[in-house]
């Protein structure tokens, strides 16, 4: 059978972004995290559908569509994920959850991807909703272990902004594409959300650094400047001395685009001394991580 007409035989790979604005002005998606473990996803669009008649016919037949609820069964939520997107208390520097009973979710994105048939995939993004929290249970351990999944849902409605679709302007609920379709590239689709004209980000490099590799003649007082292509989100980069291998204090600034690190040792250098920059931990905003 063709693998555009493949069933629907598993899903996994399920995504949510917080969304920071959508308005008339626009519409902004933070970059995907990944929400948990997925045993079922399933969605289900609300629809009304009034026929009119006259003259003893039906004569017309109006069809509104209205929010789309996505109900997913989970192995589970961490903690800090679970507060973000229910609009909880996450402290951080005791590690637990303070809610008030009070319902204040966020909105968000939601992305996932169903298995088609035997290789296939079907991709999805939900552009704007809330998620909702299940029922929270578990039973003693006895003979036989009875496992309780996380069940939650997710209600979708269309964005505020108008996007760019082909020569019209759109409100838009979801985008979603086939593997078995030669023009569809699932590439990077859960490094961002989806919208239309998004494209794939560059591979994370270390695009420069000065004074480069294997420099000499540098001044006791040089500052190091590391740029990359992409925005940074977290790294480990630290400056050594190269004889001994110890630590070499110093400080770090970035630029505003997130891009550019610069390195100033706390004092001078020596003029007979070889520095290694260590560039570790290093992951941009789309979880890439340099190698």
């Amino acid at each position: 059978m063709d693998q555009k007409y493949g069933e629907f035989v598993g899903v996994d790979s399920i995504y949510y972004a917080l969304v920071t604005q959508d308005n008339s002005g626009g519409y902004v998606a933070g970059t995907p995290k990944f929400l948990a473990p997925a045993a079922e996803v399933a969605a289900a669009v609300d629809i009304n559908k009034k026929a009119t008649y006259y003259d003893n016919v039906a004569a017309n037949n109006y069809v509104t569509e209205g929010a789309t609820e996505v109900k997913m069964v989970v192995a589970n939520v961490d903690a800090e994920t679970m507060a973000e997107i229910l609009g909880k208390t996450f402290d951080e520097t005791v590690g637990r959850v303070f809610d008030g009973g009070v319902a204040d979710p966020p909105l968000c994105a939601l992305g996932f991807r169903y298995n088609m048939g035997t290789s296939g995939y079907r991709y999805y993004w939900y552009y704007v909703g809330t998620f909702a929290g299940g029922e929270e249970s578990a039973v003693t351990k006895k003979e036989d272990v009875e496992i309780k999944n996380y069940e939650m849902s997710y209600t979708s409605i269309p964005t505020t902004y108008a996007f760019t679709v082909g020569a019209e302007q759109k409100q838009l609920k979801r985008v979603f594409g086939d593997t078995a379709d030669a023009a569809f590239d699932e590439t990077g689709w859960f490094t961002q959300v989806q919208v239309p004209g998004a494209v794939a980000p560059s591979a994370i490099a270390l695009s420069t650094i000065v004074p480069a590799d294997g420099a000499t003649g540098v001044s006791k007082t040089t500052t190091i400047v590391l740029t990359f292509n992409n925005k940074i989100a977290r790294e480990a980069i630290s400056l050594l001395n190269g004889s001994s291998g110890d630590a070499v204090a110093f400080t770090k600034a970035w630029d505003t685009a997130g891009k550019v690190l610069t390195l100033t040792p706390g004092s001078a250098l020596s003029g007979t001394t070889k520095y290694s920059v260590a560039v570790n931990g290093v992951v941009d905003i789309y979880g890439q991580a340099l190698a």
